[in-house]
């Protein structure tokens, strides 16, 4: 009952969050955010409807809700890239691209891992896939609040909310698969409460902080910034460059 009553207000929220955006015409100055919050909304109301008229087929249609908000959640990622790093166009490539790769080798793996399992389980695979990916964002979350924290960037009130949102429940989602990998299934009956309520706190915090458009303030790029991401990439080359000779040197007969 407790778990039903979460999920529900869960929706309530996701769908005040998509009126409002609507309302407010800022949809489309959020584009990433809204396309995740709307996927998250649809497959919670599906699922939703279909644990009211068979809850032992409830299962699988939970962990597809969970792969849908995993795969969704990086939209967020790019939205905060996007309007952050938005006045440094090459550390902006960078996190971007890199996100993508990283997405993409670990999700790869997941799909690829039970075929080199002899016993495995789609909600096995899947708590594996949730931690790894997790992982991956809340890595990159940690780093855009470190930059933002180091190089004094101005953001607005929308992007503070979606940061602290979704920081929020990746950091709860971690700490509950951690505890879920030493005490086994029987933890499942608290994750699915706890993880859907640190989901419904995001959830107020975005409708909070994103009832009405405020974007981040006009400020003066960060010379400092641009010449550490030169100095990083001049690096990288020279690295690659020295990688490359000293490869070609062994390869020759």
């Amino acid at each position: 009952m407790l778990s039903w009553t979460i999920w529900s207000v869960g929706i309530l929220l996701e769908a005040l969050i998509l009126f409002r955006g609507f309302q407010g015409k800022f949809v489309s100055r959020y584009p990433f955010f809204y396309a995740y919050s709307g996927c998250v909304l649809f497959v919670s109301v599906l699922t939703y409807f279909v644990y009211a008229q068979d809850s032992t087929s409830s299962g699988m249609w939970y962990w597809g809700a969970q792969l849908v908000s995993l795969i969704s959640g990086y939209g967020i990622l790019l939205e905060i890239f996007n309007h952050v790093l938005s006045p440094y166009p090459g550390a902006e490539k960078f996190a971007r691209v890199t996100g993508f790769i990283v997405f993409g080798v670990i999700f790869c793996f997941a799909l690829a891992y039970p075929l080199m399992r002899s016993q495995w389980s789609p909600a096995g695979t899947m708590v594996e896939l949730e931690r790894n990916l997790r992982t991956v964002q809340a890595i990159f979350i940690c780093a855009v609040s470190c930059v933002i924290s180091y190089y004094g960037i101005a953001i607005g009130k929308n992007m503070k909310g979606m940061i602290a949102g979704y920081g929020l429940y990746v950091a709860t989602s971690l700490v509950i698969l951690a505890v879920r990998s030493y005490a086994g299934v029987r933890f499942d009956e608290v994750w699915k409460v706890v993880q859907p309520l640190s989901y419904d706190i995001s959830l107020i915090v975005w409708s909070v902080t994103l009832w009405s458009y405020q974007p981040n303030p006009v400020a003066e790029r960060s010379i400092q910034l641009e010449a550490d991401y030169e100095t990083c990439v001049a690096r990288t080359r020279s690295l690659m460059g020295g990688m490359r000779s000293s490869l070609g040197k062994v390869a020759r007969p």
